[in-house]
């Protein structure tokens, strides 16, 4: 098969880039091993996403977000921030002038939403259920081998296949990568009373702990921890494991299990270039960051969009695997990446560090800011994207 793009990847991500380049005269190949995760026949999904605005118009404007089940998004119009010594930091929706903060999203929500969207692609090809075993690059094209005996040929491959990309690595890009030694255990609730479309995050004890709105009054909880904490939080039973998130959280809402916990390492992983010859990275594969901010999809739906728009000025005979349009996507993606890895590890090191005087600092730090209004604006701003 010889094509003009081929997408290893076929995640949120990389699904998204195929189909930001429906408009064009491209012909794309979209390769993904694994099948697209069901949505459970009750309750919600454990992994969630907090989608903000320019995520949600980019995914309007791609054909996406009209493919979500609506009544399975929860909005965040409120936030409510704790630190350790009675610190707090509100934001409002409303007094932002936004109709939402964030959308809360299941991942198996939007998976579907995408496949759904992907069906209709008269310009993609689709190879569910294949691997890409290896690739070899030349001046004019990369090579893609797959699981099912099949040749991809391609003017350029997008490497979306996630934080141990093989592609990655075959193109000899390498990746600066910081173990938090930390787990990020989840787990879904019912409020004991109304959420009101509010989301809440503490930092406490060297650990962040948010619980974000679902519909039905349920929540989604992520609570990032050291590994020996993580392994006792997972052993513990459900209604046990409500008992110690309302003990972190001073019960500000009252939660009942509706279902068992999961665990995910935690890492800040940044390549050293989102470009080679004849490749681009974007997502997962291309930068990690710590889920307290809860922009890492964000940051990955952001890469999507500017390399699509960079691909559509290549023209209708244009190249789109040329070295000099792979810059202008890697040099639009620096300040974003940046930004975002200089936020979260500053938070991060922040609240985690047992320095003397670190702690009445920081939480002086949270009570100023709730108390300037034009940086409170800032902040909303910039989390809106």
């Amino acid at each position: 098969m010889i094509v003009d793009v081929a997408i290893v990847g076929g995640g949120p991500v990389g699904a998204s880039v195929a189909l930001a380049l429906a408009p064009t005269s491209f012909s794309i190949a979209l390769i993904e091993p694994r099948r697209p995760p069901l949505l459970p026949a009750a309750g919600f999904d454990q992994r969630v996403y907090a989608l903000n605005r320019r995520s949600r118009r980019f995914l309007e404007r791609c054909g996406i977000w009209q493919h979500l089940l609506m009544d399975r998004i929860a909005p965040v119009r409120e936030m409510r921030v704790f630190g350790d010594q009675a610190s707090q930091l509100d934001f409002s929706a409303y007094r932002n002038g936004v109709p939402e903060l964030a959308a809360i999203v299941e991942e198996a929500n939007l998976q579907q939403a995408l496949q759904r969207a992907l069906s209709s692609q008269s310009n993609l090809a689709v190879l569910a259920g294949v691997a890409c075993l290896g690739a070899t690059w030349d001046s004019e094209k990369a090579t893609l081998s797959l699981s099912d005996g099949q040749q991809i040929a391609a003017s350029l491959v997008i490497a979306a296949d996630g934080a141990d990309s093989a592609l990655r690595s075959a193109a000899g890009i390498s990746v600066r990568v910081h173990e938090y030694g930390q787990t990020g255990v989840v787990a879904n609730f019912r409020a004991g009373q109304p959420h009101c479309d509010t989301a809440f995050q503490w930092f406490v004890e060297g650990s962040v702990l948010a619980l974000l709105p679902l519909p039905a009054n349920h929540m989604s909880m992520v609570w990032s921890v050291p590994n020996a904490q993580a392994g006792a939080l997972l052993s513990l039973t459900a209604e046990q494991l409500a008992e110690e998130v309302q003990r972190m959280s001073d019960n500000v809402i009252g939660l009942q299990p509706t279902g068992v916990a999961a665990g995910f390492a935690l890492r800040r992983m940044q390549a050293a270039r989102l470009i080679a010859p004849r490749l681009a990275l974007v997502g997962d594969t291309a930068h990690n960051v710590h889920p307290l901010a809860g922009q890492g999809l964000n940051l990955g739906f952001g890469d999507a969009e500017s390399l699509a728009a960079v691909l559509a000025t290549s023209g209708t005979h244009g190249d789109p695997g040329a070295y000099a349009l792979l810059r202008r996507y890697e040099r639009s993606r620096r300040e974003d990446h940046l930004a975002m890895e200089v936020v979260t590890e500053g938070l991060q090191l922040l609240f985690a560090s047992t320095v003397p005087g670190m702690k009445r600092l920081r939480n002086a730090g949270l009570r100023l800011v709730n108390r300037t209004a034009p940086l409170k604006r800032l902040l909303v701003k910039r989390a809106l994207g």
